[in-house]
């Protein structure tokens, strides 16, 4: 009897001890769920940024008198006339680059229709200039600024395109923005050092409002910064029929210029 009694006690007190070990699970309280970040939508930021953006910037001074015709259009011509367009390649029965491509200006200025605007930008002598300002009734004063230029110097293609887009930009305050706008390049030769002029095409693409179009014709030359393929158009030329062809297709509006073809390269 004793050890019956004796057994139940040592087993309630086994059970006692066991019960008093065990540790509630805590009471963890369940967090709640993160709240779902909207994935950004691209289209509506991109209506945003082409909405949001504007050309030409404000001017400095009010305008007083708008253009009255402000649909116009607008031909600004770079050329080149570093000291390797002295060289007779690809010059055909001219003696000089310079020389075929003074004709080709003059002969491409007889085809711009006269309501459109004119003007010419020149690099000669490590100097930039802005050799005719964009105007209707300058057509003389082109012609003399095209034969008066004189091949010296390297080539400074940023600094060229960029003076040619200011004096675009500075025009279209006139027309409200309206119009077309086209920066025409005639070069020969590679950018020179510190004178990459994509930074200031892509400033011009990457403005959805800027209806700036580049046109190059790369004279004599395999390779042009200025050539990009779908955001520039781009037309080599051998000889002077194929550099006034390409004047001629700036008119016409072509969009799909010839790709590059082999000739020699000058890095002046």
């Amino acid at each position: 009897m004793k050890r019956i009694i004796f057994l139940t006690l040592l087993a309630s007190l086994a059970f006692f001890v066991t019960g008093c070990g065990e540790e509630e699970p805590p009471n963890v309280a369940e967090k709640p769920a993160a709240p779902e970040i909207p994935a950004r939508r691209t289209d509506i930021a991109a209506i945003a940024e082409v909405k949001a953006a504007t050309w030409p910037s404000p001017a400095d001074k009010e305008i007083l008198q708008l253009d009255p015709v402000p649909t116009r259009a607008n031909y600004l011509a770079v050329l080149d006339m570093s000291g390797s367009m002295k060289d007779p390649d690809c010059a055909g029965r001219y003696g000089s680059k310079a020389d075929a491509a003074r004709a080709a200006l003059a002969a491409w200025l007889q085809s711009v229709p006269r309501t459109a605007n004119i003007g010419l930008v020149v690099f000669s002598g490590g100097d930039v200039s802005l050799k005719v300002p964009l105007g209707v009734n300058n057509r003389e004063t082109f012609v003399r600024a095209v034969a008066d230029t004189r091949p010296s110097g390297k080539t400074p293609l940023h600094d060229a395109v960029s003076l040619a887009h200011r004096e675009l930009e500075r025009r279209a305050r006139y027309q409200q923005g309206y119009g077309d706008y086209r920066i025409v390049v005639i070069t020969d030769g590679m950018h020179s050092e510190g004178q990459d002029p994509r930074p200031v095409v892509d400033a011009i693409l990457g403005n959805p409002a800027n209806p700036v179009l580049v046109y190059t014709i790369g004279f004599c030359i395999e390779e042009s910064a200025l050539h990009q393929p779908g955001r520039t158009m781009y037309q080599s030329a051998k000889n002077p029929e194929e550099l006034s062809s390409g004047l001629q297709r700036v008119l016409a509006e072509s969009q799909q210029f010839d790709t590059i073809k082999e000739f020699g390269n000058h890095a002046d």
